[in-house]
């Protein structure tokens, strides 16, 4: 009878192991917490990954934030989030502080106006004027005659700091300011929510975020879009970034390991930008 019971008792603690192996592999094996902050431009994708990558992995939870993407990369290298999320490139004083650079994607920065604005192309040196306050009536660029409300991203932006270097001509040497009083965004989709709804105002955005509330404008008669970016007749385009503090390991490595995978390039990140694949191949051409 002892033996009997020895014998059951090992059939059911075999069951058991059995059971919580194939309950482990059907909800997924990865587990962890990865936290992530940053570009608001990054953060759609961010965000689509962690709802999917959960989904497949019941045992990982992934937070993602916005707050920019200086904030993101500060907050990486302080090591108060596993991911920092970026829409530019590291400064020079971000450099050599172990980040390692997982690129995700390539995106375009488009100037956008609000529905009653006439006017659809600027030049690249009529829209500095507009941007620095040099113009500031529709009127003087085309326009019927209205003054120009200026919309742009917050200092810890990274859409900002691009539009500011190409357009406003923004250097180490050359502190080139926009117009006082322009209206500041946090976020692309709080930008095209007031370009949307402020007659006569003109702001910039991602392109992954252009709705119907606004209209895309023109940069030297180029229409701002991916295949534009890519052919190199539309100055600002981008690659899209996830920094980790030295390499990626456990569930943060899985998770950008997921978002790189040809299943979420392909069935979610093209939707609005660029495969990091597909960009870096016709880059190299």
């Amino acid at each position: 009878m002892k033996k009997k019971g020895l014998v059951l008792g090992s059939a059911c603690l075999l069951l058991i192991v059995i059971f919580a192996a194939v309950m482990a592999a059907g909800c997924g094996g990865v587990t962890g917490n990865v936290t992530a902050s940053g570009s608001t431009t990054v953060q759609p994708i961010a965000q689509a990954a962690a709802e999917q990558f959960m989904k497949q992995n019941s045992g990982a939870n992934v937070t993602v934030q916005g707050g920019g993407s200086s904030v993101g990369v500060t907050q990486v290298t302080e090591g108060s989030v596993n991911i920092g999320n970026s829409s530019r490139e590291l400064k020079p004083e971000e450099e050599g502080k172990g980040l390692v650079d997982h690129q995700i994607a390539y995106d375009v920065i488009v100037m956008i106006v609000n529905p009653s604005v006439t006017v659809k192309n600027l030049t690249s040196a009529q829209a500095k004027d507009i941007f620095i306050g040099k113009v500031t009536n529709w009127s003087q660029v085309g326009g019927a005659n209205a003054p120009i409300v200026v919309g742009i991203r917050d200092s810890a932006s990274g859409t900002r700091e691009m539009f500011d270097q190409k357009i406003l001509g923004l250097t180490a040497t050359n502190p080139v300011k926009p117009v006082a009083g322009a209206q500041e965004s946090n976020s692309n989709g709080i930008m095209v929510q007031k370009v949307g709804s402020t007659s006569n105002m003109i702001g910039y955005t991602s392109y992954g975020y252009i709705k119907s509330s606004v209209k895309p404008v023109q940069l030297d008669g180029v229409t701002g879009n991916l295949a534009n970016a890519l052919n190199n007749t539309y100055p600002l385009g981008r690659y899209l970034h996830m920094f980790t503090k030295g390499k990626a390991t456990g569930a943060t490595e899985s998770y950008i390991n997921f978002v790189l995978s040809d299943d979420f390039q392909t069935n979610t990140v093209s939707k609005e930008y660029i495969p990091i694949s597909k960009a870096q191949a016709a880059i190299k051409k």
